[in-house]
């Protein structure tokens, strides 16, 4: 949940836990964004009104890099048009404050049952294969050649994305930190290093295998057609 207002934020996420949903609470899209980093979100709630972006902005690019995950509004903005851009943006659902508890509860019941379903996905469904691991685009999972199957973060599908699409030959930290949306002026090298760590962590932990990203000094990362080769660091 994005959301600037602290009282509501908390008071909120109170209400949906006791309904039986895990809810983070962010209060500006900055926050958000470091958070899609290392984990992944299967339904995002979002004020329109906030510091840093604005909610209609978060929702376009989310919606642009991930078409599974649930995207419901939560704002005091009543207007027509404003309903009709945060639809047209990508979002799932539109509710005006006070929001009816009920009503956002069956919205919320339904995106995660769509978002648990991803999973089963068929192989046929892939759209890029580097040796024996494929990346499904349209669920953001990585299947391992063991058919184990690990649902990636919007960060990780980015990066993951164009290590297939450039493969066996390397990507540049700058080339990966542009694909994951990292500004240029706030480009950080350490942050592209901490999120293939813990992509090949979380591989390892899901899959029992060990996934192909190579690190070249100098150039930066490849993903391996060698499907038995180990990560290095």
């Amino acid at each position: 949940m994005v959301e600037d207002e602290p009282v509501l934020r908390e008071e909120l996420a109170f209400q949906l836990r006791q309904f039986g949903h895990s809810v983070d609470t962010f209060a500006s899209a900055g926050q958000f964004y470091r958070h899609l980093a290392v984990s992944r979100v299967a339904v995002t709630i979002l004020d329109i009104g906030l510091p840093d972006e604005d909610g209609l902005s978060i929702c376009r690019h989310l919606r642009a890099h991930d078409k599974q995950m649930g995207i419901v509004f939560v704002t005091a903005r009543s207007q027509r048009q404003d309903r009709l851009q945060g639809l047209e943006g990508g979002a799932d659902a539109y509710l005006v404050k006070p929001v009816d508890l009920d009503e956002l509860i069956l919205t919320l019941n339904r995106l995660r049952d769509r978002f648990d379903g991803a999973g089963d996905t068929k192989t046929a469904g892939c759209n890029a294969t580097t040796g024996d691991w494929q990346l499904n685009l349209d669920t953001a999972g990585l299947i391992a050649p063991n058919g184990s199957r690990a649902a990636l973060t919007l960060n990780e599908l980015q990066l993951m994305r164009l290590l297939h699409a450039r493969a066996p030959l390397p990507c540049s930290p700058t080339e990966l930190g542009l694909a994951m949306g990292i500004l240029p002026d706030e480009f950080d090298k350490h942050r592209i290093e901490v999120v293939i760590s813990r992509l090949r962590t979380k591989i390892v932990r899901i899959t029992g295998m060990n996934i192909p990203i190579r690190a070249h000094r100098g150039q930066g990362y490849s993903l391996s057609d060698d499907s038995r080769t180990e990560s290095r660091v």
